[in-house]
């Protein structure tokens, strides 16, 4: 069955979401608490966390529908000492998850869409959540770093999809910033295309990358 999904931005116009407000903030904190954990959402489904061995277990009925519930509705209880995952999958694959649902076009608190970024690797992506996009934009970042309002225009993109695909991999340890400008383009509007001289430069480039 195909884990590929339509960009689903907020209408309210919001550019950015707390993990916090998301399972998401509680899985970050289960993992640096070092202690395995149950999450569990009424009627939703539940999360085991294991910390230390990088892995995570799961049994959830609708991933968007958990992912994107409150966090006041999930609970938390530690799990016995001798507590081993049954389907074992890396944690990393849990917090794209999260932050791809809970993403919903939004960047996440923390990321930039100014900052000079690139992915370290590619994501799993026959197991993840992605968007019809994900590929590009990964294969786009894993080998030329540039900021993500640049990568949306290179690639035709809207940015929703950019945001969600960014956050997943922000979220999961993938990307890595490269360089922070926090003055970058501030003087200028979001929607400042690039010139025509990066432009060009810049599909010289990614033009020789396959499937862009």
């Amino acid at each position: 069955m195909s884990h590929a999904t339509a960009a689903n931005p907020v209408e309210s116009g919001e550019s950015s979401f707390a993990p916090g407000d998301y399972f998401l903030g509680i899985a970050q904190r289960v993992i640096a608490s070092g202690v395995n954990t149950r999450i569990s959402l009424p009627v939703g489904g539940d999360v085991f966390i294991y910390p230390e061995r990088q892995e995570y277990d799961a049994r959830i009925d609708d991933p968007r529908e958990f992912f994107q519930a409150p966090a006041g509705q999930f609970t938390t209880a530690p799990l016995t000492g001798d507590a081993e995952p049954k389907r074992p999958r890396h944690i990393d694959d849990l917090l794209w998850q999260a932050a791809f649902h809970a993403s919903q076009g939004r960047l996440v608190e923390g990321a930039s869409m100014f900052d000079i970024v690139s992915f370290k690797r590619w994501p799993n992506l026959p197991q993840l959540p992605h968007t019809a996009n994900t590929a590009r934009i990964c294969a786009l970042l894993t080998r030329h770093p540039t900021t993500i309002m640049l990568a949306h225009r290179l690639l035709g993109i809207k940015k929703d999809e950019v945001y969600r695909v960014y956050s997943a991999a922000y979220s999961a340890g993938i990307a890595v910033i490269v360089n922070r400008n926090p003055e970058a383009l501030a003087e200028q509007a979001p929607e400042a295309a690039a010139s025509d001289e990066q432009r060009g430069l810049f599909r010289s480039l990614f033009a020789k990358i396959s499937g862009l």
